[in-house]
């Protein structure tokens, strides 16, 4: 399959989110060789235009880097494909793969190409490129459905007022590391053990606690100082009593569910624990319940400073003309995702342009079990093809 060709040269580039400079060279290079105009903003967005478009295809450039990415040693089965001991990058490398094979084909499409989606949609937000088209299609969805509508996020910085006191005993090093990971949306209702939690709740007094590898991920893997108390030992600095109380009050999960859409409504990740420094990641599917996460947050962390960063808005769903074609096309249902599409800030942007976003089945994002089905590629291309010639005929 040539988009799987395509695919193994982007994942032997680096671009992890903020660090993506190499990846856009390729793709800049790549657009042009296919005769393509291109334009790049400040923010590192990529937009490929030649003749007057019908429609645009959208992904992101970047990836969640976890384990030993962006050294990815590409594994398959035939079915599926993965990362040896790293995220993959599926998400959403396989989008761009698409997009790239598209451009061999399709002149009379606009391909954007965003920057650093996966850390707050720094390049939707920033984008300063100007579509044309009266229809886009994101490919950063990760199951055979019809996405209509996403969910906001908002990351919580924590910081808590802490104490130290000095007592006599001894220091044991505690670590759990390993556990599954996974992204802090999609998964979050998966019962995934969250390894900052799992380590909380068995320790008492500790001298450093430290958790979580991404804003966006289930931590999987966790270490503590913990004290014991022993007029014998020595004497050693030790965090106040409230605090292990409080990380064990801080909330992790699902807060509430959507059963119109089948998909989580309220969630939020526990994502990294510095010390007094503790970071979430707080989704809901729309922006009013959003606010509502944000205060039962501030509720649960009364007695520490609580401050809120790098805000996007969530997607209303609409069964838009494009997504109504896709329909005609597939057996797909319509879905909301409990999951950041750059649709919701495009479409602020663009308000007159008919949204939608699909894509191959992808399991476990943001982890080092990330996976995509490679039939379920060759699916997604034949949909999309499908629906360009429906475009262009109308």
């Amino acid at each position: 399959m040539e988009v799987l060709k395509i695919f193994e040269k982007i994942t032997k580039i680096p671009h992890c989110s903020g660090n993506t400079e190499k990846i856009r060279d390729f793709i800049v290079d790549f657009a042009k060789n296919e005769g393509f105009n291109v334009k790049v903003d400040k923010a590192g967005n990529i937009l490929a235009f030649s003749e007057k478009p019908l429609i645009c295809l959208q992904s992101h450039i970047d990836m969640v880097c976890v384990g030993k990415a962006p050294n990815i040693e590409i594994e398959s089965d035939g079915e599926w494909m993965w990362a040896k001991n790293s995220s993959l990058g599926a998400d959403n490398g396989i989008g761009v793969a698409i997009m790239l094979y598209l451009m061999k084909k399709y002149k009379n499409i606009e391909y954007l190409f965003t920057n650093d989606e996966e850390i707050g949609l720094i390049g939707a937000f920033n984008l300063e490129l100007k579509i044309n088209s009266p229809y886009l299609l994101n490919l950063d969805s990760e199951d055979e459905n019809i996405y209509i509508g996403c969910a906001g996020g908002v990351d919580a910085v924590i910081n808590y007022p802490l104490e130290k006191v000095k007592k006599k005993g001894f220091i044991a090093n505690i670590k759990i590391d390993n556990l599954p990971g996974g992204h802090s949306g999609v998964d979050i209702h998966k019962n995934i053990p969250n390894a900052i939690k799992e380590l909380i709740s068995c320790v008492n007094e500790v001298a450093e606690f430290r958790g979580g590898e991404r804003r966006n991920s289930i931590a999987k893997s966790a270490s503590v100082k913990e004290f014991f108390e022993n007029s014998y030992g020595m004497e050693v600095e030790v965090f106040d009593g409230e605090y292990v109380k409080f990380l064990r009050n801080l909330p992790h999960g699902v807060l509430e569910y959507d059963f119109e859409f089948n998909v989580v409504n309220k969630s939020i990740n526990l994502a990294i624990v510095e010390n007094e420094k503790i970071i979430m990641s707080l989704r809901a599917n729309s922006n009013e319940a959003l606010d509502e996460v944000k205060e039962y947050l501030k509720s649960k962390a009364a007695g520490a400073d609580v401050k809120f960063e790098g805000e996007y808005p969530a997607w209303k769903p609409e069964i838009s003309k494009l997504a109504e074609m896709l329909k005609e096309l597939t057996n797909f249902d319509f879905k909301v995702i409990h999951a950041g599409l750059e649709c919701a800030v495009l479409k602020n942007k663009f308000p007159d342009v008919s949204m939608a976003s699909i894509g191959p089945v992808i399991e476990n994002p943001h982890s080092v079990r990330e996976r995509v089905n490679i039939k379920s590629i060759q699916k997604t291309v034949d949909i999309v093809e499908k629906l360009l010639q429906k475009v262009t005929n109308n």
